[in-house]
C-alpha cells in the first residue's frame, strides 16, 4: 500500500479505530476488576510469607489485648476459631462449594458470544503481453454476535444443581465438624496447661513444707535432739521438690506451646503475663440416661449430617448420569455484519464497498443412541459411589453411637474417681498431719513421716489429675454430642461456680 493510500485509509476509518480502542480498554479494565474482586480475601499475617522470625511485625506479635490478663477456656476457644489456620482453610472450602453451587445455575441461561474479525489482503498481478502491472487490496470487518440456549436435557441440569447444593451442605457440615474438633482440642490443651499449673502448686507446697521441716530439724540438731540423718533427709526432700518444680515449669511451657498452636499464634507461645484460673473441684452433676445424649448426637453431629448430605449429592449425581440417555433440545442464533472494501490499481484506479447484515436462528434436537457404552458405565460408576456413600453413612452412625457411649462412660468414671481421689487426699492429709505431730513428739520415725508425705503428694497429684480428667471428659462428651458452640465454656463456667474445694498445696486444714 502506498503512503498516500494508507493516509486516506486511516483518515476514512479513524472513528472506527478510536471506537475499537475504547472498546478494548473498557473490556480489559472490566476483566481486571472482576478478577481482582474474585482474588480478594482475608489473608494470613504477612510474616508467614517471609523467612525471618526476628523481623516479624510488632503488631503481629501482640495477639493478646493489653487488658486481657486471665485466659479462660471460653476466650481461648474464641481465639482459636478466629485464628486457627486449619479451621480458616475449611471456611474457604465452603466458599468454593458455594461458588460452584451458584455456578450450576448458569446452565439455565443463554450464552452470548461476541466476535470481531478484521482482515486485510494485498495482491499483485503481472501481465505477460504488455508487461502491465495490476495491484489490488481488500479489507473486511465482521463483528458478530452468537449464542445458544439449552431448553431441555432430561432434567440433567436440575440434577446437577441439586448435587452441588448438597455438596455445599456437606462442606458446611465439614466446617462445623472441624469447629467441633477444634473446640475439643483447645479444651484438652487448655486443661493440660491447667494441670501443669496445679502440679507446680503442689511442688511449691512440697518445697515450703520441706524447707519448714529442714529449719526445724536443723534447730533440733543443734540442740542435740535429732540425729544428722534427719537433717539430711529433709535436705534431700527439699531438693527433690525443687527438681519436681523444674520439671513442672518445663511442662507449663510445653503445654503452652501446644495451646498456642491451636490458637494460631505466630510466636508459638503464650505471653508470661497471661495467667490461668485456679483448678477447682467441680460439683459432680447428675447425668441423665445415655439415650438422651445419643438422641442429641444423632441430631446435632455435623459429621453425620455431612454423610447424609454426601449421600444426597451422590444420589443426584447418579440421576444426572441417567439424563444422558435422553434427548436434548436447544435453540441458537447468530447476528453478524460484514463490511468490505476492494481497491484496484492498474490502467485506472477504482474501488468498491459492500455491507451485508446476517441473522440466523433455529432449533436443534439431538439424541445419542450409542457411544460405546460410555453413558452406561458412567451410570454404573455413579451408582457405586452412591452405594459407597450409603455405607459411609452407616459407618458414621455407628461411630457417633460409640463416641457418645465412650464419652458418657468416661465422664461417669472420672466423676467417681474424682470423689474417691478427694476422699483419699483428705485422709492422707490427716494422716500426714498426725504423723508429723508424732514425729515432733518423738513417737514416730522420720521414715514414717517420709511415707506419709509421699502418700500425700501422690494423693494431691491424683486429685489434680482427676479434676482435669473431669474437664476433659466433659469436653469429650460435648464434642461427641455436638453441643452448641459455647457448650464447653458454659459447662466449665458452671463447674467453677459450683466449687466445693480448691486443689492447692498441702496446707493444713
Amino acid at each position: 500500500m502506498r503512503y498516500i493510500d494508507m493516509c486516506v485509509f486511516l483518515k476514512n476509518n479513524d472513528k472506527e479505530i478510536l471506537t475499537m480502542k475504547k472498546f478494548k480498554l473498557f473490556t480489559t479494565t472490566g476483566i481486571m476488576l472482576l478478577l481482582s474482586s474474585c482474588a480478594t480475601y482475608d489473608k494470613p499475617p504477612v510474616s508467614v510469607a517471609g523467612s525471618s522470625y526476628t523481623q516479624m511485625k510488632e503488631e503481629e506479635r501482640k495477639a493478646f489485648p493489653e487488658e486481657l490478663q486471665v485466659l479462660t477456656l471460653e476466650k481461648a476457644q474464641q481465639m482459636a476459631l478466629l485464628r486457627n489456620p486449619n479451621f480458616r482453610s475449611m471456611q474457604f472450602s465452603v466458599n468454593a462449594a458455594r461458588a460452584r453451587y451458584y455456578q450450576s445455575f448458569s446452565s439455565y441461561a443463554p450464552t452470548v458470544n461476541a466476535g470481531m474479525s478484521i482482515q486485510q489482503g494485498f495482491s499483485k498481478m503481472f501481465s505477460g503481453e504488455n508487461s502491465e502491472h495490476y495491484r489490488s487490496q481488500s479489507e473486511s470487518y465482521r463483528p458478530s454476535l452468537s449464542g445458544s440456549w439449552l431448553l431441555f436435557d432430561c432434567l440433567g441440569r436440575e440434577m446437577n444443581v441439586l448435587e452441588k447444593k448438597y455438596t455445599l451442605h456437606q462442606n458446611e457440615a465439614l466446617e462445623d465438624d472441624a469447629k467441633r474438633l477444634l473446640l475439643r482440642a483447645v479444651a484438652y490443651a487448655y486443661n493440660d496447661v491447667q494441670l501443669s499449673y496445679a502440679q507446680k502448686a503442689i511442688a511449691v507446697a512440697q518445697i515450703d513444707y520441706a524447707d519448714k521441716m529442714l529449719k526445724d530439724s536443723e534447730y533440733k540438731y543443734k540442740a542435740g535432739s535429732v540425729p544428722l540423718s534427719d537433717v539430711l533427709n529433709f535436705r534431700i526432700s527439699l531438693r527433690n521438690g525443687k527438681l519436681t518444680l523444674r520439671d513442672c515449669e518445663y511442662n507449663i511451657q510445653a503445654t503452652k506451646y501446644v495451646l498456642a498452636g491451636y490458637l494460631g499464634l505466630l510466636e508459638g507461645t503464650i505471653p508470661d503475663r497471661i495467667t490461668f484460673p485456679e483448678v477447682k473441684f467441680p460439683e459432680i452433676e447428675f447425668l441423665p440416661d445415655v439415650s438422651v445424649f445419643l438422641d442429641m448426637a444423632l441430631v446435632n453431629r455435623p459429621d453425620l449430617r455431612g454423610f447424609r448430605d454426601s449421600l444426597q449429592a451422590k444420589k443426584y449425581a447418579y440421576y444426572g448420569t441417567l439424563a444422558k440417555f435422553g434427548p436434548t433440545v436447544s435453540t441458537f442464533y447468530s447476528l453478524s455484519y460484514d463490511s468490505s472494501r476492494n481497491i484496484h490499481h492498474g490502467d485506472y484506479d477504482n474501488w468498491s464497498r459492500s455491507r451485508t447484515g446476517n441473522f440466523n436462528y433455529g432449533l436443534t434436537a439431538s439424541w445419542n443412541l450409542f457411544n460405546g457404552f460410555d453413558d452406561y458405565f458412567n451410570a454404573k460408576a455413579a451408582l457405586a459411589e452412591m452405594a459407597k456413600a450409603d455405607y459411609q453413612l452407616a459407618e458414621g452412625w455407628i461411630s457417633v453411637i460409640t463416641d457418645v457411649r465412650s464419652a458418657y462412660e468416661n465422664l461417669k468414671n472420672q466423676s467417681d474417681q474424682a470423689v474417691l481421689s478427694k476422699e483419699i487426699y483428705e485422709l492422707t492429709l490427716k494422716t500426714r498431719n498426725i504423723v508429723e505431730s508424732e514425729y515432733k513428739t518423738g513417737t514416730a520415725e522420720v521414715t514414717r513421716l517420709n511415707e506419709a508425705q509421699r502418700a500425700l503428694i501422690l494423693a494431691q497429684h491424683t486429685l489434680a489429675s482427676s479434676v482435669i480428667n473431669i474437664s476433659n471428659a466433659k469436653a469429650q462428651l460435648d464434642a461427641a454430642v455436638a453441643m452448641p458452640d459455647q457448650g464447653s465454656a458454659a459447662m466449665a463456667e458452671a463447674a467453677s461456680d459450683n466449687t466445693k474445694n480448691t486443689v492447692k498445696g498441702n496446707h493444713k486444714k
